[in-house]
């Protein structure tokens, strides 16, 4: 079974990405399930046409986690047959989400539960960057060796991008976790240069583009229905560059980043931002 993570900055596409990519991974027939890691428990929303409920934190607090059927309660089948599911997130203003997360991937591990169901890809859907801990667990425990990383030509999204890359270095020599990133996701926003400046961005921290999806109103049209873009406009343009990325991550890939001091990044990236024109 191959384990995959996306991360990205918030609300830079992660979770739109990692549902098209798993249902392009079941069109080639690959059994895939998706483990949404946000307490905001919606990545799975577009898989399944509805909310994932009840989420894995829910049900440890309804039922606890003693009995592995309690958990496998939580796991749905959505669209091509994908396995969903969510790992919520604590009551509001008490405990800590990245705990959480980190107690759920330990219970998946525990009752083995994706290979009850004969997983071939287990993507996680990881909220924001990596500047917390507990929603590095993925990779810091070795849950998810391959992290692809989706971001555009937008300041905050290539610093995000730039943090994720520093936390995979900083694992492999700290902490010998022996994680990978796979490439980055151009996730575009229409702005000037954009394929260019992500494909420079990239060059500069030792980390190819592997996929660039093109801006597009299809996508959010597909959203509206409920559905996944490689479901709803399966012979758009978009949905070919989400099935040749799915290609591609049929091989795994290991790149250890050489990210950008943090000190130095901002200005970098605002350089590389000018040199494009994105603004004066």
């Amino acid at each position: 079974m191959r384990q995959i993570s996306i991360y990205g900055k918030g609300g830079v596409g992660k979770s739109t990405v990692a549902s098209n990519t798993s249902v392009a991974l079941a069109e080639m027939g690959r059994r895939v399930m998706q483990m949404g890691c946000s307490p905001k428990a919606d990545s799975t929303y577009l898989l399944l046409g509805h909310m994932c409920h009840p989420t894995v934190l829910d049900q440890v607090r309804a039922k606890g986690y003693r009995k592995p059927e309690y958990i496998d309660e939580c796991l749905q089948i959505g669209h091509k047959g994908i396995v969903c599911a969510e790992a919520g997130g604590p009551e509001p203003a008490l405990g800590c989400a990245g705990r959480g997360v980190l107690l759920v991937l330990e219970l998946l591990r525990k009752y083995r539960l994706p290979e009850k169901h004969e997983v071939d890809f287990l993507v996680f859907d990881v909220i924001a960057d990596v500047v917390c801990g507990g929603f590095a667990q993925p990779i810091r425990r070795g849950y998810a060796k391959e992290t692809y990383i989706v971001t555009s030509g937008e300041l905050m999204a290539l610093y995000a991008a730039n943090n994720i890359c520093n936390a995979v270095k900083t694992m492999n020599e700290l902490k010998g976790a022996q994680v990978f990133v796979g490439g980055l996701i151009n996730n575009m926003r229409g702005v000037p240069g954009e394929l260019e400046l992500v494909r420079e961005f990239g060059e500069i921290i030792g980390v190819p583009v592997v996929a660039n999806i093109p801006h597009s109103d299809l996508m959010q049209r597909a959203e509206t229905q409920k559905k996944t873009l490689v479901e709803n406009f399966p012979d758009s343009a978009e949905a070919q560059e989400f099935r040749s990325f799915a290609q591609q991550i049929l091989e795994p890939r290991g790149i250890i980043p050489q990210p950008l001091d943090p000190k130095d990044s901002i200005s970098v990236i605002r350089d590389l931002l000018r040199k494009y024109q994105v603004f004066d």
